[in-house]
């Protein structure tokens, strides 16, 4: 998936993804991923609501959009069968474990979009053991767009397999930053990881609204 904004704490961007045209400074203006779109929107901007994209602006709105697609790579860090105690993607900032036979991926660090790569890779991994995943943020500094738009088709991922996707650890900024583009509806909040594996195998019930 394309991402489509550019964050600088609460503040972000929109990016046509045929052309590459970028507004800039619109989280400083409008503050809310919703009430700029429901703007743009109306000016001939195209696209999905999701402040992940893909987007196209009105000069490009002819040119269809191409399909979010996701891949499973061939190679995965860790097999479906497996139980590992702590797999290391091929970015130090990205890590997948198995806990009690839920995935857990761990972030750290500013997650951008030179992880990318090994983020998606990971997450895929983890969707080959439907139907729940967990993000622990806990050492997370930032994500940037890239890195949200791979969240975002995690959470799709899990829900089509009848599971959640749940964040745990989550830093302020990046609270801070899924609440402006209005993201955070998408997700499970919880704690920290035992909280989240306690609440998927039904043994509490979270104190925020299922999302």
């Amino acid at each position: 998936m394309t991402a489509s904004t550019t964050i600088d704490g609460t503040d972000f961007g929109l990016v046509c993804d045929t052309c590459g045209q970028t507004v800039t400074g619109l989280g400083a203006t409008m503050h809310n991923w919703d009430l700029v779109w429901s703007l743009f929107s109306r000016h001939g901007w195209t696209g999905t609501r999701l402040a992940t994209g893909p987007h196209s602006c009105a000069r490009c709105s002819r040119v269809p959009l191409a399909a979010v697609t996701v891949t499973v790579p061939a190679r995965c860090g860790v097999e479906p069968s497996a139980e590992p105690g702590d797999e290391a993607a091929d970015d130090a900032r990205v890590r997948l474990r198995i806990t009690r036979g839920v995935p857990v991926v761990e972030l750290s660090g500013d997650v951008d979009a030179t992880a990318a790569g090994a983020l998606r890779e990971a997450l895929a991994t983890a969707g080959r053991r439907p139907p729940h995943v967990v993000i622990d943020l806990a050492q997370a500094k930032t994500l940037d767009s890239a890195a949200l738009a791979e969240l975002v088709t995690a959470r799709h991922r899990a829900a089509q397999a009848g599971g959640h996707a749940c964040l745990v650890g989550l830093p302020g900024r990046v609270s801070r930053t899924l609440h402006t583009l209005c993201l955070r509806h998408l997700f499970v909040e919880l704690p920290d990881r035992e909280s989240a594996l306690a609440w998927l195998r039904g043994d509490q019930v979270p104190q925020q609204r299922l999302r």
